[in-house]
């Protein structure tokens, strides 16, 4: 059985505040009379449920195009429930007593419960969301050699209330330690897999040269 993680692109989206949205531009349409529909869409490459690369923050980071395609397949996912409040940082205090099982997966899926906020409460779920703090990243970094990626259910690694921490924690992740970095997947619907016992997951992202980021489609195979 597979569910998806990622959230559909719609009219709105809760995205970074001043991020722009979607717009779908029609070009051909059945209605119209013409003999197919046709859509242009701009779209801004960290909206909805995206996916990461080093060189986000990283000059020389590798773009998304160009990472190995181990990147996008998880075969040892760990989901690890976190609770976590409006502002509030996860620690590598918070990481600490899950070291073994973080140590053997590829992909860290952490569960704060925020996503509830996504539909409730838009505006408090990307303006006051909890964050990855730069000393959690730092831990991942020394102790989870496995790890290319982590997910999180809120939209953005970084707290819209404490950028600089946030912005050294994608610094963190992205440059990594002796070759091996972690990339980011954010704003991840979650709500799909607790209480299921996640297999593998696939991260499908559009593949575009040159940029650091893209939405993203991720799947999980589940039992």
């Amino acid at each position: 059985m597979y569910v998806r993680l990622s959230y559909p692109l719609e009219a709105y989206v809760p995205a970074w505040p001043g991020t722009p949205q979607l717009q779908l531009e029609p070009l051909m349409q059945l209605s119209a009379g013409d003999v197919a529909n046709t859509f242009l869409l701009h779209l801004h490459n960290h909206i909805g449920t995206h996916y990461d690369a080093p060189n986000h923050y990283v000059k020389d980071g590798l773009s998304i195009s160009e990472l190995p395609l181990e990147y996008f397949i998880f075969t040892c996912p760990l989901r690890v429930e976190l609770p976590k409040g409006e502002r509030e940082l996860i620690t590598a205090a918070d990481l600490a007593p899950h070291r073994e099982e973080i140590a053997g997966c590829d992909l860290l899926l952490l569960d704060t419960g925020f996503s509830r906020s996504r539909s409730e409460d838009p505006n408090k779920y990307v303006s006051e969301g909890p964050g990855l703090s730069a000393e959690a990243a730092a831990w991942l970094v020394e102790y989870a050699p496995q790890l290319r990626a982590v997910a999180v259910d809120f939209v953005s690694l970084a707290s819209y209330r404490a950028q600089d921490d946030g912005n050294e924690a994608h610094r963190t992740l992205f440059r990594g330690k002796n070759g091996h970095f972690i990339c980011g997947i954010e704003d991840v619907d979650l709500n799909q897999i607790r209480n299921k016992c996640v297999k593998r997951v696939f991260a499908m992202p559009l593949w575009v040269r040159g940029i650091d980021s893209a939405p993203v489609s991720l799947l999980a195979e589940v039992e």
